[in-house]
């Protein structure tokens, strides 16, 4: 039977962030604006066709094996992933010597200028925020750290977009954050999980330590249908 955790994008769009999805036949994908991924119900055709007309824009599958797609999409970026869910003990969650404080829309500029300097060459959705809200560290007034809550399904929360700026690395500052996300997460009766590239192996071995194992290797592709480039 296949697990919730193996379309999260489909199940939260079907599910808790319904209300959100752009719709059409076996398609769904948040608005652009907001988030880049979609997905779809099956890796068929039809799903695909459905797909393309929700995508004026490039969209983010993601997939538990190499993607299949049919003719007439590009494959503009692919990453390989561990999805990692936490398994450990909240109470055993590190206590912060810092404050985590609340991002808001009044952030953004901050937070984009965040997220293009740990992601080169990539944006900050503008309203990612409104799927789950950032928390960040600031130091001297100056924001260095964050991260945010993203995807939402059935007894499942995703953390996402955690990052520190250059030169603030080795405080603390993203174990801070996640280790917060989590425990907000536990207390709502769910669990917490998110990706990180497997060629990450400072990161992964920091999720491992606060509790988190791999569930699953799985690939992250962003696509372009050819009618987008018309």
């Amino acid at each position: 039977m296949m697990h919730v955790l193996d379309n999260p994008v489909w199940k939260a769009l079907t599910t808790h962030q319904a209300q959100l999805a752009l719709s059409s036949g076996m398609a769904r994908r948040f608005p652009p604006e907001m988030c880049i991924f979609g997905a779809v119900a099956l890796p068929i055709l039809p799903a695909y066709e459905a797909l393309a007309q929700l995508a004026p824009e490039p969209v983010g599958l993601v997939t538990t094996g190499p993607l299949q797609l049919p003719p007439g999409w590009t494959v503009l970026r692919h990453v390989e992933l561990y999805q990692m869910v936490h398994e450990g003990d909240i109470a055993a969650l590190p206590k912060q010597a810092f404050n985590v404080v609340e991002l808001a829309e009044t952030d953004l500029a901050e937070m984009s200028a965040l997220y293009v300097a740990t992601r080169p060459g990539r944006t900050l959705s503008p309203r990612l925020y409104q799927l789950g809200g950032f928390v960040g560290v600031r130091e001297e007034g100056k924001l260095v750290a964050m991260g945010c809550l993203r995807l939402h399904l059935p007894g499942y929360r995703e953390i996402s977009t955690v990052g520190t700026l250059s030169g603030f690395e080795g405080r603390g500052y993203a174990t801070a954050i996640v280790s917060t996300l989590t425990e907000r997460i536990s207390r709502r009766g769910e669990r917490a999980f998110l990706t990180v590239r497997t060629d990450n192996p400072r990161a992964i071995d920091i999720y491992r330590w606060l509790g988190f194992k791999e569930r699953a290797q799985i690939h992250s592709y962003t696509v372009r249908c050819a009618n987008q480039m018309k």
